[in-house]
């Protein structure tokens, strides 16, 4: 049998991780009766394996076509299946080659990363999370162990201006009976010593920057990143990178000018092990009230959510979330760093000068005011555009490292980075 030395004395069975590759490249050429992958076409199906590449390219020319929701689920199923008996192919030469396995990995897992991040990789989710777990154990030896980590492994300790706060937020450590009694008639509320149980925080530190590249098979796996602070400003644009340049060019870089922000992405579907590291908090599972009358979000059609819905939020100091609303109920959970919030009642929304449909875009849960401005001083409201919204009131407060935040569904917020931060949040209805 053919082994690689874990450098913890595990050995990593390369005989075994053959045989899967084997047994799921046959699973590729079976599919289910209501498998939508059928209607490309028995011609696109034989190229499968054969030609990975031109199926991935006849799928991606699909996916540009239309409109996501409006493309044929065949061409999603025929991108993932694609994807995956690429990365399958390589993974079987990469072990029988001679140079070392560490150089030869970032075209398998880009080739993984892309079906989750651009089709979800229905139907192959188990597929896909078990060889990135066994390629995962081929490239530990590129790290020490971590029983013994040394000090210096931290974030940059630059920070961006803490403002004075003057209308704090309520702060609990509130029981899940006295949340339900909040909720009849609820606010937003701090809610302190929730996460102490996490793992994030302790005995696996997402403070640890080596800790996150471990996870992400030394900073290889792909992610979304937003450049520039915020969404709203121009020049601002999105592109898919390694976790390790994303660290490199945008967290760990003190004397950067360029701002990357990994904002509101399913990190945890695509990255499994560090959903291990977190869980979801109790109070996601209490039942909230309808979202208030007049608010951004009322009378619209929101899906019904089984399960909280979960999403990381990391970057460096200074990246913004301007001044909107979301659709469910929220949890904004502070693992890393700390976030300066801003929070604006519903019934303050004619004071906040909502957008309206911007190139098609419905974008009436953000604010047209630069809170970022006015909240740091940089520049005044001289030409009176934005009268009204000297007059909204609001509350605010800094969220430390363990806090979390509820936030109520339909309620205004303005997220700042003070730090190199990495939230997460629990949207629920």
């Amino acid at each position: 049998m053919s082994t690689h030395c874990h450098p913890e004395g595990q050995d990593v069975d390369l005989d075994g991780l053959l045989t899967f590759c084997d047994d799921s490249l046959e699973k590729l050429t079976r599919f289910l009766d209501n498998d939508p992958i059928q209607r490309c076409g028995q011609d696109v199906q034989k190229e499968l394996l054969i030609n990975p590449d031109a199926s991935i390219r006849v799928a991606h020319e699909k996916l540009h076509v239309f409109p996501f929701q409006d493309v044929d689920a065949c061409w999603r199923r025929l991108y993932t299946d694609a994807s995956i008996a690429k990365a399958l192919l390589a993974t079987k030469a990469h072990l029988s080659a001679d140079k070392p396995r560490a150089e030869r990995l970032d075209d398998i897992v880009r080739a993984l990363d892309m079906a989750l991040i651009m089709t979800g990789a229905a139907l192959r989710e188990k597929m896909v999370e078990d060889l990135l777990t066994r390629l995962q154990q081929l490239t530990s030896d590129e790290f020490p162990p971590r029983k013994k980590r040394k000090a210096n492994h931290t974030f940059p300790v630059g920070r961006a201006r803490e403002p004075e706060i003057n209308y704090p937020i309520a702060r609990s450590a509130i029981s899940l009976q006295a949340f339900e009694s909040h909720l009849k008639e609820p606010g937003p509320l701090v809610i302190a010593g929730a996460l102490e149980h996490w793992p994030a925080l302790h005995e696996r530190p997402w403070s640890d920057p080596s800790y996150l590249l471990e996870k992400t098979l030394g900073g290889r796996r792909l992610v979304p990143v937003e450049l520039g602070r915020s969404y709203t400003d121009e020049g601002w644009g999105q592109k898919i990178i390694t976790f390790r340049e994303f660290m490199d060019t945008y967290v760990l870089d003190p004397h950067g000018e360029s701002i990357g922000y990994l904002a509101q992405h399913d990190l945890f579907a695509q990255i499994p092990s560090l959903r291990n590291d977190i869980s979801i908090p109790d109070l996601c599972y209490t039942d909230p009230p309808p979202r208030p009358a007049g608010s951004s979000v009322a009378g619209k059609n929101i899906p019904h959510l089984e399960e909280p819905l979960l999403n990381a939020w990391f970057g460096p100091a200074g990246t913004i979330s301007p001044l909107h609303t979301d659709p469910y109920h929220n949890i904004l959970c502070q693992v890393v760093g700390k976030k300066y919030v801003r929070l604006y009642s519903p019934d303050q929304s004619e004071k906040l000068y909502p957008r309206g449909i911007e190139e098609g875009i419905d974008m009436s849960n953000t604010s047209r005011v630069p809170v970022e401005q006015v909240e740091m001083h940089l520049e005044e409201d001289s030409e009176g555009e934005f009268g009204l919204f000297t007059d909204a009131k609001y509350v605010e407060t800094i969220l430390n490292e363990g806090d979390s935040l509820y936030i109520p569904v339909g309620w205004w917020h303005y997220v700042r980075s003070l730090t190199v931060s990495f939230s997460v949040s629990f949207w629920w209805n």
